[in-house]
């Protein structure tokens, strides 16, 4: 898997927020602010679960980035680029 582009960057930012039940604002808010750790205290648990599953697996991570589901997101998010 290559870099990420900056459009994939804000695309997977606005698809992440979305399932997380906050705007894309807040999400990258609260990374910066205090990593991902402030990350999974400010979701539920079980998504919480989620971001350290995916953090914790490159595996997991890829193969949440390469499907169908989250490339058809990426896709809308980048207007079909």
């Amino acid at each position: 898997m290559g870099q990420i582009t900056p459009d994939q960057l804000q695309a997977l930012l606005g698809y992440a927020s979305k399932q997380l039940g906050m705007t894309p604002e807040q999400l990258a808010a609260t990374v910066k602010a205090g990593g991902l750790g402030a990350l999974s205290n400010s979701v539920s648990p079980e998504n919480a679960r989620r971001i350290n599953e995916l953090v914790g697996d490159r595996q997991k991570a890829e193969q949440f980035l390469s499907s169908p589901e989250v490339k058809k997101a990426l896709g809308k998010l980048l207007g079909g680029k």
